[in-house]
């Protein structure tokens, strides 16, 4: 246990970030200034055939897999209960904060989101707002609903799937956004720290395509691969990983364009780079160098139709230099999706298609982390009630992966699931 006088500064800026994110229920003036309390359930039902999943500490690509011999499970559970509480402190100061649980994190009730945002009310076609807490950075153009959902499938891109599972900054945001009567430009800058482990989960499980969220605290597992663990002759990486952890004590920053031509199309590109020093090794967890871009187009096309494609190209290193000028782990990796979603007045049905991919740079011999893989979704949604929505999804993840073989899989394999989704608001 940490005591009082040895506390990091882990756990001091995110208790910092939790108060930030709760003390309008000190501050705000509950007569002009009311605090907006919303509870988010999701029930799931899940029938998946396949590889396992990576949860249960294999290599399986879903959030829900099959058994060890590839045959067929049913999921049946609760599979996130969020609280979600916003406030206005000023007027031009509004705070944020979510709090979830679900079955695969490893405590009961973790920090997703707490911030607070200042906003001033626009005097000309000028804005501009702060944001200073732990957040989401705006990559996702799926993940818009409550709860960082999304509206068009059970199952976000592997992008942002990704996103989700590693990419948490606990920072300073500044966006400055110009509206004319036809353009609107818009530009991103933040200092971050707290995501030095970002890339772990690239490089020894590959990309993934699941709804669960990491939270502020949160672990997530690895498979036992021969090349890693306490006891491994390469690199002595436990079988877990902690993305939201500072280790270098270096910031890092992120910077985004963002152009919108009416109500019709949106196209931006979005630039991360946590600086981590990949040689700093603390509290079993590595500082990793990882860095990407991701850029998007967003179209509203004829008769309730919007087009969505992201892709993202990056590359994450860890470890000292070793033999002929390699680092241990030195790893670019790749995805991007196209969707197309369409509104039938209570219904929604959307389809995407997803292909990834990870290319090793070194020491393949011993530690092969190489992938390549497509997934297909198909979704169906209807409002429900006045403000519940039930989900139905298809998906099926393709792909091809050597390091499976060093735990007693095929390198070639094929996941399958069908979901059924409740999804209510309290």
């Amino acid at each position: 246990m940490i005591g009082p006088r040895t506390i990091k500064l882990y756990e001091a800026g995110l208790f910092a970030a939790l108060i930030i994110g709760t003390t309008s229920n000190v501050v705000a003036q509950p007569k002009k200034f009311p605090i907006d309390i919303e509870l988010y359930a999701d029930a799931r039902l899940a029938f998946a055939s396949g590889e396992p999943s990576w949860f249960n500490g294999w290599l399986g690509k879903g959030r829900y897999g099959g058994t060890r011999e590839g045959g067929s499970r049913t999921h049946a559970r609760l599979s996130e209960v969020s609280l979600l509480a916003k406030a206005d402190i000023t007027w031009n100061v509004k705070s944020f904060l979510h709090l979830k649980y679900d079955p695969e994190q490893d405590r009961g009730v973790d920090i997703v989101e707490a911030f607070v945002k200042y906003q001033p009310v626009p005097i000309s076609a000028f804005e501009y707002s702060l944001k200073a807490g732990l957040f989401f950075p705006h990559i996702s153009r799926e993940n818009v609903g409550v709860a960082w959902t999304s509206p068009y499938t059970i199952t976000p891109s592997a992008v942002n799937s990704w996103v989700g599972e590693e990419i948490r900054t606990l920072g300073l945001e500044a966006l400055a956004t110009y509206k004319g009567e036809v353009h609107t430009l818009s530009l991103t800058a933040a200092i971050f720290g707290f995501n030095d482990p970002a890339g772990t989960l690239l490089a020894f499980r590959g990309w993934g395509l699941g709804d669960a969220k990491v939270g502020a605290f949160g672990e997530l597992p690895l498979a036992e691969l021969p090349q890693i663990g306490p006891d491994s002759d390469f690199i002595k990486q436990p079988f877990w990983v902690r993305p939201v952890r500072e280790i270098d004590n270096r910031p890092g920053f992120y910077g985004a364009f963002d152009w919108q031509y009416g109500d019709n199309i949106q196209v931006g590109a979005f630039y991360y780079d946590n600086r981590g020093n990949p040689e700093v090794i603390k509290n079993k967890q590595y500082a990793w160098d990882t860095k990407f871009w991701n850029w998007y187009i967003e179209a509203e096309l004829s008769n309730e139709v919007k087009f969505i494609s992201q892709y993202m190209l990056g590359n994450t290193k860890m470890g000292g230099i070793w033999r002929y000028g390699q680092r241990y782990v030195d790893v670019d990796y790749h995805a991007g999706f196209v969707l197309l979603t369409k509104k039938l007045d209570r219904f929604r049905v959307s389809a995407r298609y997803d292909w990834f991919g990870t290319d090793d740079n070194s020491f393949e011999e011993f530690d092969d982390n190489n992938e390549n893989g497509t997934a297909l979704t198909a979704a169906i949604s209807a409002n429900v009630f006045k403000k519940d929505v039930l989900l139905l999804e298809y998906l099926h993840i393709s792909s091809e992966r050597g390091a499976r073989e060093t735990i007693g899989f095929s390198s070639d394999q094929k996941n399958d699931i069908f979901q059924i989704s409740f999804r209510k608001h309290f």
